[in-house]
């Protein structure tokens, strides 16, 4: 299962939908408190969060995430890449905007990935 989280609604659909066509199972969240509430209890293959959002940011709740399952793996998403330059090095990550095949393709990797990537 694939666990995406962003705010804003739009993204989270064509995510959601562009994976659930690849044959993913997919849940979504609207924000970081609805992800924590369902971290607790399922464990997503990967996570896909946006970096910027209002209650707690992407790398943090990666962070949180990575605590609990130490080799999930993370797929940022930003509009800011240039100021999240430091953070997301060494990270896979999406600038938004970003097309389904780019979509896909970081998926693929990031679930390749042997132990996770969390950045910040």
């Amino acid at each position: 299962m694939i666990l995406i989280v962003d705010d804003e609604s739009g993204i989270r659909h064509f995510v959601r939908a562009a994976l659930e066509m690849a044959g993913y199972t997919v849940e979504e969240a609207a924000g970081t408190a609805e992800a924590l509430s369902l971290l607790d209890h399922t464990r997503p293959e990967l996570l896909i969060t946006d970096v910027v959002m209002p209650e707690m940011n992407g790398f943090k709740l990666a962070a949180h995430a990575h605590r609990l399952y130490p080799t999930l793996s993370v797929i940022f998403m930003t509009g800011y890449s240039a100021q999240y330059e430091a953070e997301l090095s060494g990270t896979i990550y999406l600038a938004k905007p970003f097309t389904v095949s780019t979509l896909l393709s970081a998926v693929e990797s990031a679930i390749g990935l042997p132990h996770g990537r969390v950045g910040g």
